[in-house]
């Protein structure tokens, strides 16, 4: 005897599409991942403008300290150096810049005490200061240069301070979470949020050093522009992965604010639905017992041709 054909139940609501582009899940720092997440907290926003509020305050701030820190560094602190500059570009900049920025985003804190809720909001406003320190350092070095250099100074503006910093911005997000039961800066301080300016500072030192060290070195190494490749090439995904895998390790950018899959007491697994009861229900209107449809994993009335809820 041949099966009945059920229809299929109505379509769910419409919903916009997603362009979906994924790597590999990773999962190579679980135990610092698991103390991120159980610092973690649901969006306390008043509205929708004050976590706009707060990453235009930090990017213009950082603007503001990355001209000041540009002209310290070439009119006092680089002529002071001639003799070692490297000292300024891998040792110096990275310290102070990164220190600023961070700096920056706290300021943060006391304009939108809210803004930091999650890891990815704080890499997020640490890209958001980088981006505004670095196009603004890049305008006063570019002032002075002209054609290529110039022009890969700002090509690479918008991936080089934006990815230091936000490993600086998730140090700042544990260091606010940390800071309402800690008994002092420095104990809130210790530990990750250290451990995350630090991997920032080396990031921008190691950036800065092949930059400025490789052409010295002469040969094939003194191609014009290889070592801004080198930078782009290897360091720059290098350090994105390790950010990506602290953000999670697998999310995409369209959707980075939504909650993460990995467990943590803020978004704990959700258990599957139970299986359908053994006991078959009735239709409400006609008192007929229901066909449970496996493929829809819906009850079906048969004499009513419609799905029961």
């Amino acid at each position: 005897m041949a099966q009945p054909s059920y229809p299929p139940p109505p379509p769910p609501p419409p919903r916009g599409k997603r362009s979906e582009f994924h790597l590999p899940r990773t999962n190579f720092f679980s135990t610092t991942r698991a103390q991120l997440a159980a610092l973690e907290r649901p969006p306390q926003f008043k509205n929708e403008t004050e976590p706009i509020m707060g990453f235009l305050i930090a990017l213009v701030s950082a603007a503001f300290l990355g001209i000041l820190v540009a002209m310290a560094m070439n009119r006092a602190i680089l002529p002071a150096l001639a003799g070692a500059p490297w000292i300024a570009f891998v040792v110096l900049m990275p310290v102070v810049e990164e220190t600023c920025k961070a700096a920056c985003m706290l300021t943060v804190v006391y304009a939108v005490p809210s803004m930091f809720p999650t890891r990815r909001y704080g890499a997020a406003l640490g890209a958001a200061a980088g981006f505004g320190f670095g196009v603004f350092e890049s305008i006063f070095y570019v002032s002075g240069a002209a054609g290529v250099d110039a022009f890969i100074r700002l090509l690479v503006t918008p991936i080089m301070h934006p990815l230091w910093s936000a490993f600086v911005g998730m140090g700042v997000f544990v260091f606010v979470s940390k800071r309402p039961a800690s008994r002092s800066l420095f104990e809130a301080a210790f530990g990750l949020p250290l451990l995350f300016l630090l991997i920032g500072m080396i990031n921008h030192a190691v950036w800065n050093g092949i930059a400025a060290l490789l052409p010295a070195a002469g040969g094939v190494w003194a191609t014009p522009h290889l070592n801004t490749v080198l930078d782009i090439v290897i360091v720059f995904p290098a350090f994105a992965f390790v950010l990506r895998d602290f953000l999670g390790g697998h999310f995409n950018f369209q959707r980075f604010f939504e909650p993460l899959s990995e467990p943590s007491p803020l978004y704990p697994k959700i258990a599957p639905p139970p299986p359908p009861p053994k006991s078959v229900p009735t239709c409400p209107s006609c008192v007929q017992p229901l066909a449970y449809i496996q493929e829809y994993n819906r009850w079906y009335c048969s004499k009513c041709k419609r799905y029961v809820d």
